[in-house]
């Protein structure tokens, strides 16, 4: 906050204080060079111009109110709007939405990410280059369509995801938490989704989104999948869903299996012993000669803990 202020260069702008409003500890023995100014307003004696300075939630906002028939006035306010945003401006990142309910409809925030590249060539078996091939291809158009991940924990599902959300950065992704999975079968979710078409949805731990429909009913989310990737909507919607998971492809739904419908489908295994020895090396540890998975590998000076008498790892 006091770096804002003094950027703002009060007497360049010949600005003067008019309010302020401080955060304060009600402790009797508080620290009072912890208290601060949250809320500041500052008015220019020489030009109809107000500045409301307000932090609030870790996030600080700075707005302008001044005279729009001035035009040199507004060349100033768009100059200290552009040195604050050099500034103190967020590095651009990767935003992702997340799926929330609020106001009885469906809607997302905005979640940023990081600009995670990962090198498929070292970072993953041989046989993934050409899938990564299909998928990357496939979200270059709008087509609807699954993609199946899976595989046991820390071989690379969710590094892989973000690896995506960072190429195709530009793309609608759309994060589906588990407590939502059962309001896929909402009809206002399809509302929703015609609001936002070629979305990408990523559905991670989908186990109970894509197993056997043997063991439920047919209004299960499997099938709502199997409509919005190759039903009467998909043509319109062109939604893709991204499923990883953990449990055995045997247990999948057939029907998302179909040719057509998939897009995708590929499990993550511990990368090879040549690999893996290829990437420790690179990291400045010594070979092991064995498959391993990305996330031993890069932890790999982390204390391994183990569950007592089982010698088994606790996992990732």
């Amino acid at each position: 906050m006091e770096a804002i202020v003094a950027t703002l260069d009060f007497e360049k702008h010949q600005l003067i204080e008019v309010f302020k409003d401080w955060r304060t500890e009600d402790d009797k023995d508080s620290d009072s060079s912890e208290d601060y100014p949250y809320h500041y307003l500052l008015k220019g004696t020489s030009s109809d111009l107000l500045i409301w300075v307000s932090l609030n939630n870790n996030e600080l906002f700075v707005e302008f109110l001044y005279d729009a028939t001035d035009l040199a006035l507004e060349q100033t306010v768009i100059a200290l709007n552009k040195t604050l945003r050099a500034e103190f401006g967020a590095k651009k990142t990767p935003t992702f939405k997340v799926l929330i309910y609020e106001s009885k409809q469906f809607d997302t925030e905005d979640v940023k990410s990081e600009f995670l590249q990962v090198n498929i060539e070292d970072h993953y078996n041989d046989d993934f280059e050409e899938v990564n091939a299909i998928i990357e291809a496939s979200l270059g158009v709008e087509r609807s369509g699954l993609i199946l991940l899976h595989g046991a924990p820390g071989t690379g599902k969710t590094s892989y995801i973000k690896h995506l959300l960072a190429k195709f950065h530009e793309n609608s992704f759309i994060f589906v938490q588990n407590e939502f999975v059962k309001d896929l079968l909402n009809p206002d979710f399809i509302s929703f989704l015609l609001k936002n078409r070629n979305a990408i949805l990523v559905i991670e731990d989908a186990e109970k989104v894509i197993t056997s429909r043997e063991n439920v009913n047919e209004n299960s989310v499997a099938s709502t999948i199997l409509q919005l990737t190759d039903g009467l909507f998909s043509d319109y919607l062109n939604i893709k869903i991204i499923c990883t998971f953990n449990t055995n492809i045997d247990r999948v739904d057939k029907a998302l299996l179909r040719k057509g419908r998939l897009i995708a489908n590929y499990e993550f295994r511990p990368l090879s012993a040549e690999k893996s020895d290829r990437l420790l090396m690179a990291l400045g540890h010594s070979s092991k000669d064995e498959d391993m998975s990305l996330a031993d590998i890069f932890n790999y000076e982390d204390k391994d803990f183990e569950v007592a008498g089982s010698k088994r790892r606790i996992g990732f």
